[in-house]
């Protein structure tokens, strides 16, 4: 009976409706996931935030990073990536004392003095982007 070419063609559209069935309700389940939470990682929000960086660095440029946030809060991580996201092409790097690239970029979460805050990294102000984004460059 398992060598039935009937039997055979209707196991083969059985399986074919289920993986469609499968394949739809995945989608759904997507949609409505993406509809809850539209921006989930801060993507789209970054890209706003870091628009003017790209007319005042060039492609090639290798960034610098730092931030007001504690690396062990949430945000930290995903602040980051998003922030990786929005400038690329362009390399983004911690600062540790090894790295110090000509120019650098703060992404902070609230106000604070930013001069100070590149003083302290080894970076002179060059423009406040506005959105907590700060340029920097290296003295």
């Amino acid at each position: 009976m398992a060598s039935n070419p009937t039997f055979i063609k209707a196991a083969a559209l059985v399986v074919a409706v289920l993986g469609a069935a499968g394949a739809f309700s995945s989608y759904q389940v997507s949609a409505a996931y993406a509809q809850q939470y539209p921006d989930a990682y801060g993507g789209e929000r970054a890209e706003i935030r870091f628009a003017p960086l790209a007319e005042r660095v060039p492609e090639s440029a290798e960034l610098g990073y730092f931030t007001d946030l504690d690396p062990s809060q949430p945000a930290y991580a995903p602040a980051f990536l998003a922030a990786q996201y929005a400038v690329a092409p362009r390399m983004l790097v911690f600062l540790n004392g090894k790295e110090q690239p000509d120019w650098a970029v703060g992404n902070f979460s609230k106000p604070v003095d930013f001069a100070a805050a590149g003083e302290a990294h080894g970076y002179a102000m060059t423009a406040d982007l506005g959105n907590g984004v700060v340029l920097f460059r290296r003295k």
